[in-house]
């Protein structure tokens, strides 16, 4: 028998935190007929789906709760838990009283089911904990907006599954398309945060140090109808005779790997752009950079290679210590560098400045026959400098190749082979993305490259663009030196650390900070997966990561500060 009152309490409970989609969804569905109700031989509430007189009990008719104790117990890892259904309850109670659970989702289908459990179960103390968010009947992009906004791989510790049997046996196609979607959104994730364990302290001391060079005037970029861009694949061999008879209206940007390919055959870019945070970028410019030639940099790229240039042209991407400097100190704009290549933010780039027409040249995605750069790029003389009579430079080109752990050979009917990598194929998935969303037509000049779905085709018209946007950074709200005192006053006045805290308790540190707190130290995250790949197996490091990394922040930018009075 329901109970509104009871209904009344639990939807409160949801009110409380949980998306206004979920409650809604609840609130207008219909109370699932089927749902009943018995009592356990303990005594505990007991909920069963009616299937014409077969009773699919949700949890143990003996013990339920001792069941669910029992169950929770087998699941020793802390970290982020996605439940595969709520049900009664009684497992979800039991982790979050375990201690190991730092943070979580629930997913639960078919709202009017859930309404008629909690019109007869009071679920207030489960539904009322805010480690958790309850997602009734969410699409894809609703789940993976959860996962995104909740799940911090840096605090959260790994992704623990919890599945409820009973609601999955009750809604198996439902529940396995929900897995798919996680799966689908833990590779991104997954790979977001190895890139971020990698670099995270690099793009914080970057963006740091750069904060002086990014404050001076630069003259407007822009706009351009038609734009080129050069990436540093061997197929921009063959495109060179294409590209030095380029009429001027098309506006050349090339990326930092193809810029002295180009300039060692006559032909001068409209500008150069680069994204990669490591020392090893300064290769790309050996030679100097031509006097007037504009060059696009991350907040987070080298503070070399501002030095580099006359005015540097910076531009904003995800870090977000980068989009927290652009909020406060500078309107920066922003560029799309989560294809994790500088062709993707090339591209991106050459949307900004408001192309309707992008051409794009070397990008192979793969190594055509077995070759991984074009001639002039910087590997050439790298590999020429290294070689010697028992390490000839062809040798040091198949090492290079054969370093990767996942090459698959693929050839073409005409003789034509290519080497394709894991990670190169990540890259083109995401270009062909980016060029299905883009407002402007993406051609691919393949060459011998890898084929994908933005490969040119004469056959498709360009779009027609409207107003023309110029790349220019915003009016200065403070200088460099502000805003360093004004973010290491916020950095100092946030609420401390846990002393030697466990996962869970970092995870749950991290969620319970509020507005401009939780910014700020969102700010620091990709230094603290840094932190922990540091720490490895180094348990007692690795719980005093968080106060680590704040300690290291605050110092380096003490260390700025002094260079820069």
């Amino acid at each position: 028998m329901h109970d509104p009152l009871l209904f009344e309490r639990n939807m409160l409970a949801i009110a409380s935190h949980h998306p206004v989609s979920s409650a809604d969804r609840v609130r207008n569905a219909s109370s699932d007929m089927r749902v009943g109700m018995d009592e356990a031989r303990d005594g505990s509430p007991l909920a069963y789906l009616d299937y014409a007189g077969r009773r699919a009990y949700m949890s143990s008719r003996m013990h339920p709760l001792r069941e669910a104790e029992r169950l929770a117990a087998e699941y020793t890892q802390s970290g982020f838990f996605v439940f595969l259904g709520l049900g009664p309850g009684f497992l979800a109670k039991a982790l979050l009283e375990s201690g190991r659970l730092s943070s979580g989702i629930i997913i639960e289908y078919r709202a009017g089911t859930l309404r008629a459990i909690l019109e007869r179960i009071d679920l207030t103390k489960v539904l009322a904990d805010k480690r958790l968010l309850l997602l009734v009947d969410p699409s894809d992009e609703e789940l993976e907006q959860a996962m995104v906004e909740r799940y911090m791989p840096a605090v959260s510790g790994d992704i623990v599954t919890v599945p409820l049997a009973s609601r999955i046996d009750a809604e198996p196609e439902r529940y396995q398309g929900a897995n798919r979607a996680l799966r689908a959104i833990l590779d991104k994730v997954s790979d977001d945060y190895s890139v971020q364990a990698f670099f995270g302290k690099r793009w914080f001391a970057n963006i740091v140090r750069n904060l002086r060079y990014a404050a001076g005037n630069t003259p407007p970029v822009g706009p351009v109808r038609e734009a080129i861009i050069t990436a540093a694949g061997p197929s921009l061999e063959d495109a060179i005779a294409e590209l030095s008879d380029r009429p001027k209206r098309r506006f050349l940007i090339a990326t930092d790997t193809s810029m002295h390919a180009l300039l060692k055959r006559g032909i001068m870019p409209d500008a150069v752009l680069s994204i990669d945070c490591q020392h090893i970028s300064y290769y790309h410019f050996m030679d100097g950079i031509p006097k007037g030639l504009p060059l696009f940099l991350d907040l987070a790229s080298p503070t070399t290679l501002a030095k580099l240039s006359e005015r540097p042209y910076f531009f904003s991407s995800g870090h977000p210590l980068a989009r927290y400097v652009a909020s406060r100190m500078r309107a920066y704009p922003q560029l799309d560098t989560s294809g994790g290549n500088v062709t993707h933010a090339a591209i991106s780039l050459a949307e900004y400045l408001s192309a309707s027409v992008i051409d794009v040249y070397g990008a192979d995605f793969s190594y055509p026959l077995g070759k991984s750069y074009a001639r002039g790029t910087y590997i050439y003389p790298y590999f020429d400098l290294r070689q010697s009579r028992l390490r000839p430079q062809e040798g040091l080109f198949q090492d290079f190749l054969y370093r990767n752990q996942s090459l698959e050979r693929q050839c073409d009917a005409d003789g034509e082979y290519r080497y394709l990598t894991k990670p190169l194929g990540a890259y083109l998935r995401r270009m062909e993305g980016l060029a299905a969303s883009s407002k402007a037509l993406l051609r691919r000049h393949r060459g011998r490259g890898a084929a994908s779905l933005a490969d040119y085709d004469e056959t498709k018209p360009a779009p027609q663009r409207g107003f023309g946007r110029v790349f220019a950074a915003g009016k200065l709200f403070m200088t460099p030196s502000e805003f360093l005192r004004s973010y290491r006053a916020q950095l100092l006045a946030l609420p401390k650390p846990p002393a030697d805290p466990s996962p869970a308790q970092a995870a749950q540190y991290i969620q319970a900070l509020q507005g401009r707190d939780r910014d700020i130290w969102t700010t620091l995250l990709p230094s603290v997966a840094a932190f922990r790949r540091e720490a490895g197996s180094d348990m007692q490091r690795m719980r005093g990561v968080l106060a680590e990394v704040l300690a290291w922040s605050v110092a380096l930018i003490d260390e700025e500060l002094k260079e820069t009075s």
